[in-house]
């Protein structure tokens, strides 16, 4: 049998990664694979794993060849789970990599693809004692690519001393950074025969990706930088995210955008306890993605947040536990708890 080159995918599914985040990954993870299977050394030596992590980490895919790879479902939940990926990331590594012995040659040292958007909220330096950036010999070659502004560079560099920033999130970025993805793979399927204790040269970045060299300052403490609210469409019923971003000039989080959401993905919605957010921290609600209805209520029967606009003082019904709500005067408005996610 011929020496295998493991690669490990590690992908943020947290919800900060909704919309066209998570989308475009699924794209070029599809087209990556495509690509691969059509590269005799890839076909040949690649086996290609996926571990997702939000309030938890998964395998999605164990280690697979190329030809009995299946693309696995991406659904985005609560949480960021940084430091469960890692733990589970080494022990698959310990399960399924093949070590060399005095009979025969194992597989290749792991390739790992971390991609995240955002701050772990678990404990991520336990991990480091098998992962990270200091240890020899190295179980894997990590590159770490942050995605976004609110990424915490310091502590990807406490995993790997390959560290890249891309910024822009939209589609055509991802597409550029999957293209660059599939082309390292490729060539390090065919150099790794020729490759230093099992390093390997990666392609050269795209124009919208670049290596952090210095060492990055933490992220300050503080409010966090984004707050999510999951709500239901007052008239169908159906769920979305609301998402805002902390505005330093006011003291108070803006709306940003909401996504529509699926079922699957609203089942996801408790499995990540976060505190409530005052609702005097929140400068009114983004339209309803469903009917387009501006501004939000909150049932205080449930705690459902659903769509609701200022100007409609007639009676609402929650979507969530059907409760009919009254519309009483507009008096002076009282700070309340709101039911927050995970992000």
């Amino acid at each position: 049998m011929n020496r295998r080159l493991p690669v490990y995918l590690l992908i943020d599914c947290s919800e900060s990664m909704i919309g066209g985040g998570i989308e475009s990954v699924r794209q070029g993870l599809s087209t990556m694979v495509s690509k691969l299977r059509i590269d005799p050394h890839a076909l040949d030596s690649v086996f290609l794993s996926v571990i997702t992590f939000d309030s938890a980490a998964r395998v999605a895919v164990p280690l697979t060849g190329l030809v009995d790879f299946q693309e696995p479902k991406l659904i985005t939940k609560p949480g960021t789970a940084l430091g469960q990926a890692l733990k589970l990331l080494s022990q698959q590594i310990e399960k399924e990599v093949q070590k060399t012995s005095h009979q025969t040659k194992g597989d290749y040292r792991p390739l790992v693809l971390l991609l995240t958007d955002g701050q772990p909220l678990d404990d991520w330096k336990a991990p480091l004692a098998k992962l990270g950036k200091d240890i020899r010999p190295r179980p894997a070659n990590i590159y770490a690519i942050g995605c976004g502004e609110d990424v915490d560079f310091s502590i990807l560099q406490s995993i790997t001393d390959i560290v890249l920033r891309m910024e822009n999130m939209g589609p055509e970025s991802f597409a550029k950074l999957f293209v660059w993805l599939t082309a390292s793979v490729s060539s390090a399927s065919q150099g790794v025969g020729e490759s230093v204790e099992g390093k390997f040269n990666l392609e050269k970045l795209p124009d919208n990706i670049e290596e952090v060299k210095a060492k990055a300052a933490p992220l300050s403490d503080g409010p966090p930088r984004q707050v999510f609210l999951r709500a239901r469409c007052a008239t169908k019923k159906f769920p979305y995210l609301m998402r805002y971003r902390f505005d330093p000039v006011f003291g108070c989080y803006q709306p940003t955008k909401s996504h529509r959401l699926s079922e699957e993905e609203m089942q996801g919605s408790g499995e990540f306890a976060m505190p409530d957010i005052a609702s005097n921290l929140l400068n009114g609600a983004p339209p309803c993605p469903w009917c387009e209805t501006p501004g939000a209520g909150n049932c205080g029967n449930c705690g459902t947040i659903f769509c609701a606009s200022a100007n409609d003082h007639s009676d609402v019904t929650c979507p969530g536990c059907a409760t009919v709500l009254k519309s009483g005067p507009q008096g002076e408005s009282v700070s309340f708890g709101v039911r927050q996610s995970g992000g």
